[in-house]
Parts: structure tokens; sequence; C-alpha cells
């Protein structure tokens, strides 16, 4: 089992969090896309994701929206 941490909004850039991370020894981030830094415009920038992930040894899980509906046809 895997220990991580949820994206903090306090950190105004990914890298902080990675940094947090790191220190409390956690093996994931997860990047919740209710914040405006993690919206689909920047998760798909999926190459800086992966160098980040290999770098540092750690990966991202996705907390997608609450009010997510995959049943509506919009």
């Amino acid at each position: 089992m895997d220990f991580g941490m949820p994206i903090l909004i306090e950190h105004r850039r990914l890298e902080e969090s990675v940094n947090l991370c790191k220190q409390l020894k956690l093996k994931f981030i997860e990047l919740n896309m209710n914040l405006p830094l993690y919206q689909i415009e920047v998760l798909k920038n999926i190459n800086r994701f992966k160098q980040i992930q290999e770098e540092n040894d750690i990966y991202f899980t996705i907390h997608l929206d609450e009010n997510l509906n995959v049943c509506d046809f919009n």
C-alpha cells in the first residue's frame, strides 16, 4: 500500500508539492481537478508530469470533480 497526499492549494507550483511529498517520504500526489491550476488544459501536458514522476520517483492520481455526471450527454 502506498501513502500519498493531495495537491495543496497554497502551493502555486506543482514542484512545491512534489518537494513536500518527497520530504514526507510519500509515493503519490492526488491532483484535484476542482482547483483552477489543475484543469484539463494543464493536465494535457502529460510529458511534464511524466518527467516529474521519473525525476522524483513519485506518481500522480487524479481526483475528478465531485459534480461529474458520467451519464450526462452534455
